[in-house]
Order: structure tokens, then C-alpha cells, then sequence
């Protein structure tokens, strides 16, 4: 795994701070500070995407 480039971290916590100051506490939930910091990151330019899955090997069956 890649360490998170500080740049990043900084905006992660940035949209986290905003969320927990601008969103009432019985209304946070992990799914919406994860769409806070969806859109913190595109807007600082970060592209989101999907990591390509993992290919498993598979053991040719045997006669």
C-alpha cells in the first residue's frame, strides 16, 4: 500500500471538519462524511476511481 500523500490528508480532514461542524450529530453517518470527502477531493482535483480487482490465480482442475 502507497502512504497518502500529505496534500490529501489535508483535505480528507478538512471535508471531515466541515461535516462534523455544518451537519447536526443525530444526522452524521459514516455514509455521509464518506460523500463530503467524495466531494471535498474532486473539487481539490482528485480523481476517484475504482482500483481494478485483483486477478486470483485459478488451479487448473486435475484429470
Amino acid at each position: 500500500m502507497n502512504p497518502t500523500p500529505p496534500a490529501t490528508v489535508a483535505v480528507i480532514t478538512a471535508a471531515l471538519d466541515d461535516y462534523r461542524m455544518t451537519t447536526p450529530v443525530e444526522q452524521q453517518t459514516p455514509a455521509g462524511a464518506a460523500h463530503r470527502i467524495a466531494e471535498y477531493l474532486r473539487s481539490s482535483g482528485y480523481a476517484i476511481t475504482p482500483q481494478p480487482a485483483a486477478r486470483r490465480r485459478t488451479r487448473k482442475a486435475r484429470r
